[in-house]
């Protein structure tokens, strides 16, 4: 259904100028700066039970992220204590950002549980864009994207995180897997 725009309607002297419309939003902003202003002085006297303020004072409360927020991508550690990545490179290769760094393992031959393992994998969060690419591309469901998004620091170089660093146990992640593996069921053609 396509929508048209009537262009033959003429506009009053008052539409025209604009004035009453920027009356009326200088009332409505001026409305929320004073609120925001002066709106914890009930709450802090007891009168109010809850705030007005929409924001949050950040160290002593803490927000609740949705599911679907995209922090810090993190590897998955299985139960048995190993790391669920087989070194593939397709994280590597779909991030934007070319931040992940993945060096695989060798094998040494003998019949053990870890055919393939990554020997280095790294993370350099200076340059992470928090895309989800690399949890998208991953086929192992090794990496993911943690509610985690306090990273700053003062030096870069300490910003690039590897592999034992980026371990976070899967029953931390159990919400965040639940929720990426709805998500890709919906593209993939199974049954």
């Amino acid at each position: 259904m396509a929508y048209y725009v009537n262009r033959t309607v003429k506009l009053t002297f008052w539409e025209k100028i604009y004035l009453p419309e920027i009356i009326r939003g200088m009332i409505i902003t001026s409305r929320h700066f004073f609120i925001n202003l002066f709106g914890f002085i009930p709450f802090l006297v007891g009168k109010k039970k809850e705030r007005k303020i929409f924001t949050v004072y950040y160290p002593e409360e803490m927000v609740d992220y949705p599911i679907a927020y995209r922090g810090r991508p993190v590897l998955a550690v299985n139960e048995k204590g190993n790391f669920n990545c087989v070194a593939c490179g397709l994280c590597e290769a779909a991030c934007p950002a070319y931040c992940i760094d993945i060096t695989p393992g060798c094998n040494s031959g003998k019949q053990n549980e870890l055919e393939r393992f990554p020997d280095k994998f790294s993370i350099d969060y200076a340059i992470c864009i928090f895309c989800g690419n690399c949890e998208e591309a991953c086929p192992e469901e090794a990496i993911f994207m943690s509610n985690d998004c306090e990273i700053s620091m003062l030096d870069r170089r300490k910003m690039k995180y590897d592999k034992e660093q980026l371990a976070t146990p899967i029953s931390e992640l159990k919400d965040r897997v639940e929720f990426v593996r709805n998500m890709n069921a919906k593209w993939n053609f199974k049954n």
